[in-house]
């Protein structure tokens, strides 16, 4: 996950640019929109929660693609991810911390890399890994939201043409398949991919060309040498959500994976999560539908006909006239990464997302950079209120995830973004929890009470 939130959460993104929990599969399934004009309140089993992903907090993911980029010269990354929050080790600290907030559910990712390190070659260790951080999670009273892939891909996979490749999406659907076969009894919810139309939101934020010349002949030398580096003439990452020239791979890779994942648990949840950026018009003639059938659209359609849920990811808007994208109205506030403050997002692209597919919606991501934890409480306190509205008028949503956790590797712009509930520090490891973790989880016990 930017200019607009979306840009320096995920500066990753313009860099691509360049280059079973009892209940919650009923609820799923029956979940329709109730009469409006009633009193909002959150349904009974609603998921209050927060969100990781393997990449950003497990650390040295040696056998991922994007490590590879990391270590090349040159690199647009702007540091290393290293041992990152040390997750992989701690993940019973964290998951205990989330619990002790108030919160009752946990969205982690499974590291392909990890699981499948050679084409084909699957590590039963690492799946009993992954087995004990759910059984973690189900021991504290915690449903584990799995993300069978959130971004990182084999270094293999890469060199072999990434999302471009034509084998890529049944190479994707054996890792789900082998994944699920070995976890899936456990899981509450589970999500394809992450944000797999990352880059066609980028391309609507405003600013983009001159960021994107700026990087653009850096980008290019980089994967150049991680080809180089894996000998490969073509290393191909999705560097935080596919090119327009991907999309029918990754949207292919999702109805093949939701359909692996289902062959082995017929009753489980299964979707796939969004960036979703409340595109808003200004003037006459916005082109604002035309941005909405372009990041949304294709993958909407997908979701209608495969797919339980809408995973919906927001973290502010952008404003679109006659030309394209504009900046933000100078006198808006503006969080850490100076980007604009606007919770109202949230409530906007959630009602969006389900008139378009007709199916329920899971907030999978919601969160703000910064450093001032008040702003981050008013943040929530906004973004709630929008959704709350939304299903007071009758939208079916199934949980609030707040991203993040933790205080994390926020891809190429390193370690600088704090989207956190609890920060880390860097040495030690230590987790300090903010107000906000506190404030997040009151809110959910007094919904839940």
């Amino acid at each position: 996950m930017e200019r607009d939130s979306t840009i320096t959460r995920r500066s990753l993104l313009t860099a691509a640019a360049a280059v079973a929990a009892s209940g919650l599969a009923e609820a799923v399934a029956a979940a329709a929109p109730a009469s409006g004009n009633r009193k909002a309140t959150y349904p009974a089993g609603f998921m209050w929660g927060a969100a990781t992903s393997g990449y950003q907090i497990e650390g040295n993911a040696v056998g991922a693609d994007l490590w590879v980029l990391e270590h090349v010269k040159p690199t647009i990354f702007a540091e290393r991810s290293g041992d990152a929050c040390d997750s992989y080790h701690r993940y019973e600290e964290d998951i205990a911390l989330l619990k002790s907030f108030g919160l009752d559910t946990y969205r982690f990712s499974l590291e392909w890399a990890r699981i499948e390190p050679e084409a084909g070659v699957f590590s039963n260790a690492e799946l009993d890994h992954y087995e004990r951080v759910i059984d973690a999670c189900r021991r504290n009273g915690v449903k584990p939201a799995v993300t069978f892939n959130h971004w990182a891909c084999p270094r293999w996979f890469a060199a072999a043409g990434g999302w471009s490749n034509a084998d890529s999406p049944q190479l994707f659907a054996r890792f789900c398949a082998r994944a699920a076969k070995h976890l899936a009894a456990g899981i509450e919810i589970a999500m394809t991919l992450n944000e797999p139309n990352g880059l066609q939101v980028v391309d609507w934020m405003p600013g983009m060309d001159a960021m994107m010349g700026q990087i653009k002949s850096i980008a290019e030398q980089m994967t150049a040498a991680a080809a180089k580096a894996t000998g490969s003439n073509r290393f191909v990452t999705s560097m935080g959500g596919g090119s327009r020239e991907m999309r029918p791979n990754l949207i292919a890779a999702h109805e093949a994976a939701y359909g692996a994942i289902k062959a082995e648990r017929s009753g489980l949840p299964v979707g796939v999560t969004l960036s979703m950026v409340d595109f808003q018009g200004k003037g006459a003639n916005s082109r604002v539908e035309e941005a909405r059938s372009d990041a949304y659209g294709p993958w909407l359609e997908a979701i209608r006909k495969t797919g339980d849920f809408t995973g919906v990811q927001n973290y502010g808007r952008t404003l679109i006239d006659a030309k394209g994208p504009v900046p933000a109205p100078p006198e808006a506030e503006r969080n850490g990464g100076g980007d604009e403050f606007y919770p109202a997002g949230l409530g906007n692209m959630v009602r969006y997302a389900h008139e378009k597919t007709g199916k329920p919606v899971c907030v999978t991501e919601n969160g703000i950079n910064t450093k001032d934890d008040k702003q981050r409480i008013r943040y929530i306190d906004g973004a709630l209120a929008g959704l709350l509205s939304a299903i007071g008028d009758g939208v079916p949503v199934l949980g609030y995830l707040h991203w993040s956790l933790l205080d994390n590797f926020e891809w190429t712009s390193g370690y600088k973004p704090a989207f956190g509930l609890v920060a880390v520090d860097r040495a030690t490891f230590k987790r300090t929890p903010k107000p906000s973790a506190y404030h997040l989880g009151a809110i959910a016990r007094a919904h839940r009470a």
